[in-house]
């Protein structure tokens, strides 16, 4: 018996040893009545020791690390919503009175805005420029 053994345990090395009970419960290498009285023992054990002799006759188990799910990043919004947005706003406007030519005159000064705004963009945050080397002239 080393001197770790004789450590006293802490809620979290309870909580360690009755997850890692729960999880050989789950594949079949506990029956009931063993699990419950195993756990019963983890959380009256008081040295480390008390918890080793759980495992004993257990295969020990790695913990596996959390996955994290990540979903890809967009870097453009979604061009439907805003397109819907935009003709509703054009249908209302065009109801009381306003001119179809302006919505067309907006729609075309937000696609210049924005070809200008993505080059913008790419060339001062070290991307090079879509149409080739950086510094080249188009």
């Amino acid at each position: 018996m080393s001197n770790l053994d004789n450590l006293r345990v802490s809620e979290a090395d309870r909580e360690e040893a009755s997850a890692r009970l729960a999880e050989h419960y789950s594949t079949g290498r506990l029956s009931d009545d063993d699990y419950y009285e195993r756990l019963d023992a983890v959380w009256s054990a008081k040295v480390r020791a008390d918890l080793e002799m759980l495992f004993t006759d257990l295969p020990r188990t790695t913990p596996q690390p959390a996955q994290v799910v990540r979903r890809p990043r967009r870097d453009r919004p979604r061009a439907f919503p805003l397109i819907a947005c935009f003709l509703l706003v054009a249908i209302g406007l065009m109801v009381m009175g306003v001119p179809w030519w302006a919505f067309a005159a907006i729609a075309g000064g937000a696609l210049v805005f924005r070809t200008k705004h993505r080059h913008h963009r790419a060339t001062h945050h070290g991307c090079p420029p879509a149409h080739g080397r950086a510094g080249a002239q188009p």
